[in-house]
Order: structure tokens, then C-alpha cells, then sequence
């Protein structure tokens, strides 16, 4: 199987390439590679939200989580779900104008440029540290997959390779086009593959008589559950791929709407990797957690093995392709094109694909130290909690000053930083000391705004 496997993951990339190269007319201008000339349609919009947040966090590490957590494990996606309702809920907000490219004019619409170039290197850190879950799912799944013929390091340099490539040729047009291959194939793959290891190994009902494996906060409890998805919902509010997506939409409506559909399209998705995550537990309890998925290829029929595999794949890249431009379109209209002053715009076409290939790279190396891709990636998506509580406070409550959201945001990652120097990550989730220290700041700053 190993041959077919390779020739179906080789046939994949090509298809993949040549999608990136065809459309890369399409992205002859620095407005056309960041947000598509902001001419996107409805189907194109929901399979990037889709694509956005089935990916290798979503898919392998909902697995991964599943395989130790049971199906507790989902609370790390429902934040993520209700956070796409209020995003757009709340999507003129966020546009404003339709001139938004990053939560740098978020931001910058209610307080100044330091405290908005501050919100915009922290949303930076954690969007390319989401490229880099996506690298490290790839790897583990092709060096599962490929037993021994790839190691896991080149796993994640393919994985790295291909959708940086196509990203690098086409643009946000390419991420777009692309994600409509890849959410064919992960919902016809996952399902396939789903549903057979589901009825044909008899593991959801001794699962479900395990002691936590179906209840609903597991071996996490209530604290650490509701925490996944209170930060994931403040995660999926503002993260810079949906700014960047709804950006590119051609009408405000169409983009509400196709934020709507690719959430329906992606909530079955992710309950299916985690029942898949759970029938691996009882089929093969002492495997590493990372390889719950990849090693349910064992386990079905040649003809369904090569559509669940490229659905494993697949997310990784339908994921990690919009985080990757949005970090681009970040960088670069946040800080490079600035710093350099440029205004031509050839030249800031090249700058921009430059720039998807180095965070490309930086993702890649960063890689190497992932331990476990649920807790990780929440870890640093406190920055974006705390980005968010300054938003929607000077959106809806009372001017608290740009000193006291600078204040908060500088105050969280000293937070988070210290929490891991101090291990205190171990004992209490950095997201609740953050909460508690941003509405002080906060609240200390609407009470200065009202004696004046």
C-alpha cells in the first residue's frame, strides 16, 4: 500500500501546484495576492471558513485530543463554532468601510498606532505559530502513513513545501481555489473513512461504558473544558484569516453568509475526526497520541484508505494556507510596506510573496518543538483573547484611554511568559490570570475616562 499511497499523495501535490500556478494570472497585483482583489463569491468564502478551521488542530489534534480526552475533546471546537455566529454578527464592525486588511485597522480604529501595532505582533506570533500546527500534523501523518520510508521531519518539510508553494505562486486566489479541492476531499474522505472504522471495529459502545471517554467534560473537567472554549471563542472572533477571508468577500453580505455555511460545513467534520480519535484508543490503546488518525489506515480497505488519507492530509493544508496569507497580509501591510516605505506596487507584489516564504520557513523550523497540539495552540491564542476584550470593550462599553489597552495587551504576554518560565501553565490556564489582569487594567481605565 505504500506505493499507492505515494502515488496518491505525489498526485495530490500536482494537482495541487498546477490549481497555484493556473491562478497565478489572477494575482498580478499586491491587492489580488492579499485578499483576491476582495471579489470573492459565497462558495469560495464558506470553503475558506471551512477550510480555516478544519485543519491540523481541528482534524489530527481533535483526534489526538479524543484519543486522551474522549469526546470532551470537542469543547477545544464549539468555542470556535460560536465565535463564527458572532463574527458575523458582527462583521460591519469589523469591516468598516470595507478597507480592513488585518486587526491592525481593527484595532486601530479605537486606539492608537502603538497599542494597534502591538495587537498586530501578537495576532502575528499566534497565527504563525497555527502554520506551524499544521506543518507538524502533515509530518506526523505522512511518517505514520509512509512507515519509516518518511521520517516525520521530512513529512513536515513536504507538507511545508507544498502549500507554501502554491500560496507563493497564486496568492490569496490560490488559497481560495485550492480549498475548494481540499474540503471535497476531506468531507468525501473523513466520512468514507469515518463511518467504516466506526461500524466495522464495534469500539463507540465499549468506549462509551470507559469511565470518561463520552461524558461531557471528561478526564479535563468543567474548568479546563469551558477554558478551551471560552479561548477559542475569543481566538475565532478576530483571528487574522477570517479578517483577511471576509476582506476579500465582494459584499459584506455575501460574506456573513458564506461565514455561516463553511461553519455548518465544518462542525460534522471535526465531530467525525474525534470519533475517529476515540475508535483508534480502543483499537490501538499504546500508540502515540499524535498518530490516532494516520493509524486507522491500518484498519480499512484499500479503496477507502486512499480518500482517508488524503483527507488527513488535506486539512492541514486548507488550514494552514489562510492562516499563512493572513499572516502575510499582516506583515506585510502592518509593518514592511510601511517600514519601507514602498509604493510601487510590482514591487510590494514581490515583497509579499517574499514574505509568504520566509514565515513559511519560520513555521516550519518552530516545528521541531510541538509537543501536543491541542494544549499548545491555546496557550498562545490568549494573546487573541485579550486583543479581543480591548475590541469589544471600546466597541460597546465606555472609552477606557489607548495607555490602559496598551497596558493589557503588554500585561498578558508578560502573563503568558511567565507562566511558562514558572510552570505555573501547569497548575492554572494562563487565559484566567490574562481575563482577571485585562478587566482590572480596563476597569481601572473606564474609571479614569469618567473623571475627567
Amino acid at each position: 500500500m505504500t506505493s499507492v499511497y505515494l502515488f496518491t499523495i505525489f498526485g495530490y501535490i500536482a494537482l495541487l501546484w498546477s490549481t497555484g500556478a493556473f491562478v497565478t494570472r489572477k494575482s498580478k497585483s499586491s491587492e489580488a495576492y492579499l485578499v483576491a482583489s476582495r471579489e470573492l463569491s459565497v462558495p469560495f468564502i464558506s470553503v475558506l471558513i471551512a477550510g480555516t478551521w478544519i485543519g491540523g488542530v481541528s482534524i489530527v489534534g481533535m483526534a489526538q485530543g479524543a484519543y486522551i480526552h474522549g469526546i470532551s475533546a470537542l469543547w477545544f471546537q464549539a468555542g470556535i463554532w460560536i465565535a463564527m455566529c458572532v463574527t458575523a454578527l458582527l462583521l460591519n464592525k469589523v469591516m468598516e468601510g470595507k478597507k480592513t486588511y488585518s486587526i491592525l485597522d481593527v484595532v486601530g480604529g479605537l486606539y492608537d498606532t502603538k497599542t494597534a501595532k502591538l495587537a498586530g505582533i501578537l495576532q502575528l506570533i499566534f497565527s504563525i505559530w497555527v502554520v506551524t500546527m499544521q506543518i507538524v500534523g502533515g509530518g506526523a501523518i505522512l511518517a505514520v502513513i509512509l512507515k519509516g520510508q518518511l521520517s516525520f521531519q521530512v513529512g513536515m518539510l513536504l507538507t511545508a513545501i507544498v502549500f507554501t508553494l502554491y500560496n507563493v505562486m497564486g496568492g490569496f486566489v490560490a488559497t481560495a481555489y485550492t480549498n475548494l479541492i481540499h474540503i471535497g476531499a476531506i468531507v468525501l474522505g473523513i466520512f468514507l473513512g469515518g463511518l467504516y472504522v466506526v461500524f466495522n471495529t464495534g469500539a463507540i459502545q465499549p468506549m462509551v461504558n470507559h469511565t470518561y471517554y463520552f461524558t461531557p467534560f471528561g478526564d479535563l473537567g468543567f474548568f479546563q473544558a469551558i477554558s478551551w472554549a471560552f479561548i477559542n471563542f475569543t481566538l475565532g472572533v478576530l483571528a487574522q484569516p477570517i479578517i483577511n477571508i471576509a476582506s476579500s468577500a465582494r459584499t459584506l453580505k455575501e460574506g456573513k453568509k458564506g461565514i455561516l455555511i463553511g461553519n455548518v460545513i465544518a462542525i460534522p467534520v471535526v465531530i467525525m475526526a474525534a470519533l475517529c480519535g476515540i475508535v483508534a484508543k480502543y483499537v490501538f490503546p499504546d500508540i502515540p497520541s499524535i498518530s490516532a488518525l494516520p493509524a486507522l489506515l491500518n484498519i480499512v480497505p484499500s479503496y477507502i484508505a486512499v480518500f482517508f488519507l488524503i483527507s488527513m492530509w488535506a486539512p492541514l493544508m486548507s488550514s494552514g494556507s489562510p492562516f499563512l496569507m493572513g499572516a502575510t497580509t499582516l506583515a506585510v501591510k502592518g509593518y514592511i510596506a510601511p517600514l519601507l516605505k514602498i509604493e510601487n506596487d510590482r514591487r510590494l507584489l514581490f515583497v509579499s510573496r517574499l514574505t509568504t516564504l520566509i514565515i513559511g520557513a519560520i513555521s516550519l523550523l518552530l516545528g521541531f518543538f510541538v509537543k501536543e497540539i491541542l494544549r499548545e495552540v491555546t496557550w498562545i491564542a490568549v494573546f487573541l483573547s485579550a486583543i479581543v476584550y480591548i475590541v469589544f470593550i471600546g466597541w460597546f462599553g465606555k472609552g477606557i484611554g489607548s495607555k490602559f489597552a496598551f497596558a493589557a495587551l503588554v500585561g498578558t504576554f508578560l502573563i503568558v511568559l511567565c507562566s511558562f518560565l514558572f510552570g505555573l501553565h501547569k497548575i492554572i490556564h494562563p487565559i484566567w490570570p490574562v481575563t482577571l489582569y485585562v478587566f482590572i487594567v480596563t476597569g481601572i481605565g473606564a474609571l479614569n475616562s469618567k473623571k475627567r
